[in-house]
């Protein structure tokens, strides 16, 4: 009897636990969509630092979206407008963070690719060494959807492909068993080609080292993690970069044309 009470009262427990956490998890919704809402109406208004604060407080209450980032993007721009010298509090440099940001979660945000080159050229970033014609015509294809919108794809091309195999086995008419089995392979070969982009998206995702170098101006780049060594480079808030390691305050970064050198931490943020 002892071990039935016991029972129920740890079952009575875990339901209260979990419609606590189910209130909270409303209540954070909502307060979350307030302060969108309050972002978007602050930046209607050209009240651009208030839109700013709305837009971080979701994104530090774990709501971060490409859509945020992208209007997140569009309000440090306003920003850096606003200034005598355009970006002088470093402004550009998180706009670029957030559009690369809009446009890890959503490769398809064509807004944000927009901007993104737009502003690329206030920087003095290089270009990056050129891919062989295999690598080009994988990222561009990848890249026409999500590593999720690729999954979906994946999962439909599967489903459709063992119908059209149902029809091969079950069909009596040539016709139709002919049709469902090129189909079958075309779909097959689809199914496995959606899958491997959506795992190559995935991975690059969570194992991502790309980063933008965020200042006021310009960084100098050092050759080794000490500010008295030789200054090998001055890049401009915006750059993109790679970071390889990390030593005490200072990261090891690559920029996308080879080149490598050290930066403080501070300066540098990932994607």
């Amino acid at each position: 009897m002892r071990v039935l009470v016991n029972i129920i009262k740890v079952f009575i427990l875990a339901v209260a636990t979990i419609g606590a956490y189910q209130t909270y998890a409303q209540d954070s919704a909502h307060e979350a969509e307030a302060e969108w809402q309050r972002g978007i109406e602050a930046y209607s208004a050209k009240e651009y630092a208030t839109a700013k604060e709305a837009f971080e407080r979701v994104e530090a209450m774990g709501y971060a979206s490409a859509d945020l980032y992208y209007n997140l993007g569009n309000t440090y721009l306003k920003l850096g407008e606003q200034h005598d010298k355009r970006y002088a509090e470093g402004e550009l440099g998180c706009a670029i963070l957030n559009y690369r940001r809009a446009l890890k979660l959503d490769p398809t945000m064509e807004d944000a690719r927009y901007n993104l080159d737009i502003v690329h050229d206030y920087t003095n970033d290089t270009e990056p060494m050129p891919h062989g014609v295999m690598g080009s015509m994988w990222l561009a294809v990848s890249g026409i959807m999500s590593s999720n919108g690729w999954s979906v794809t994946s999962i439909v091309s599967l489903i459709t492909a063992l119908v059209m195999i149902m029809f091969y086995l079950l069909s009596s008419l040539i016709a139709l068993r002919k049709v469902a089995f090129f189909s079958s392979i075309v779909l097959i070969f689809f199914f496995l080609l959606s899958t491997a982009f959506a795992i190559s998206q995935r991975r690059a995702m969570e194992r991502s080292t790309e980063a933008v170098i965020l200042c006021n101006d310009i960084c100098s780049v050092h050759a080794s993690p000490d500010n008295t060594s030789k200054v090998i480079r001055q890049p401009s808030q915006g750059v993109s970069v790679n970071i390889l390691r990390t030593h005490g305050t200072w990261s090891e970064i690559e920029f996308v044309d080879g080149e490598k050198g050290w930066i403080p931490s501070k300066s540098v943020e990932q994607i």
